[in-house]
C-alpha cells in the first residue's frame, strides 16, 4: 500500500508540474500575442501620423512650386510625388508584414495599404469611443 501511495505522490507531482508549466506557457503566449498586437497597432498609428505629416509637407511643397514655377510645374511634381508615395506605401507594408513575428501572423489583419488604413480607422474609432465613455463617467 505504501508503494502505491508513493507512486501516486510522484505521478501527482509530475502531473501538477506539467499542468503548471502548460498553463504558464499558455498565459505567457497570450500575453506575448497581446503585446505583439499592441505594438503592431502603435506602428500603424505612427504610420498614419507620418502619412498625415508628409501630406502636409507635400501641400506646402506644391504651393511653393506653384508660386515659383506655375501650375504646369505643380502638375509634374504632383505626379512625381504620387508615384514616390505609392512606392513608399508598398515598401512600408512589405516591411511591416515581413517584420511581423511569424508565430503571430495569424492575427495580422493589415497585409496591404488599404487594410492597414481600414484597421487604423477602426483603432481610432475604438479609442474615441473609450474617450467618450470616460468623459461621460467623469461628467455623469
Amino acid at each position: 500500500m505504501e508503494d502505491v501511495n508513493l507512486i501516486l505522490l510522484v505521478v501527482g507531482f509530475f502531473v501538477g508540474y506539467f499542468l503548471k508549466g502548460f498553463f504558464g506557457f499558455r498565459s505567457a503566449w497570450s500575453a506575448t500575442g497581446e503585446l505583439v498586437e499592441k505594438v503592431g497597432n502603435q506602428s500603424l498609428k505612427l504610420l498614419g501620423t507620418t502619412v498625415y505629416r508628409v501630406s502636409y509637407i507635400d501641400q506646402l511643397y506644391k504651393k511653393a512650386i506653384e508660386i515659383a514655377q506655375g501650375n504646369e510645374a505643380v502638375k509634374i511634381h504632383n505626379n512625381e510625388l504620387e508615384h514616390e508615395f505609392e512606392i513608399w506605401k508598398k515598401k512600408t507594408m512589405k516591411v511591416f508584414v515581413e517584420s511581423y513575428p511569424e508565430e503571430f501572423k495569424w492575427q495580422l489583419e493589415a497585409t496591404d495599404w488599404k487594410s492597414a488604413m481600414n484597421l487604423l480607422t477602426d483603432i481610432y474609432k475604438k479609442e474615441k469611443l473609450k474617450e467618450n465613455e470616460k468623459l461621460q463617467e467623469h461628467n455623469g
